[in-house]
């Protein structure tokens, strides 16, 4: 009877132990949504490429998964240039859906997002910066 109770206690302290705390995933931790913007996911991705128009940094891409809130009053038809990255210094990093190799298997919607409804699109934004962090938002 004593090793089935002793059995049952390391039972429930090991499925307590493997119970996920309440912090948001990484990604949420350094990339914020504002307003109609919720971001799911987000992480960064090295491409191996470098661009002389960026500073000749290695280019990265920070890839995230973002929930768009249409709370403008009328349908409309996101445009995924219409999403950016803002970091701490205030530099803007424009949204994008194509154009590397990282977006392989990519498609977001192109249909009308209806009023008060919510979608999410996956959205790439184009830095030299390994430790980039910051907000994404939509703007109209």
């Amino acid at each position: 009877m004593f090793h089935r109770l002793a059995a049952a206690l390391v039972l429930a302290l090991s499925l307590a132990a493997c119970k996920e705390n309440d912090a948001p995933p990484l990604g949420q931790q350094f990339f914020h949504g504002v307003g109609d913007v919720k971001v799911i996911e987000a992480h960064i991705v090295l491409t191996g490429d470098s661009s002389a128009q960026m500073g000749a940094g290695t280019l990265r891409y920070v890839i995230a998964r973002v929930e768009l809130t249409n709370d403008m009053g009328v349908d409309l038809t996101p445009d995924i240039s219409h999403f950016y990255l803002i970091d701490a210094n205030n530099n803007r990093y424009q949204g994008k859906d194509s154009g590397s190799s990282v977006f392989t298997g990519v498609s977001n919607s192109t249909m009308p997002l209806k009023k008060d409804e919510k979608r999410e699109y996956t959205v790439g934004f184009r830095t030299t910066d390994p430790n980039v962090a910051g907000q994404i938002l939509y703007e109209r």
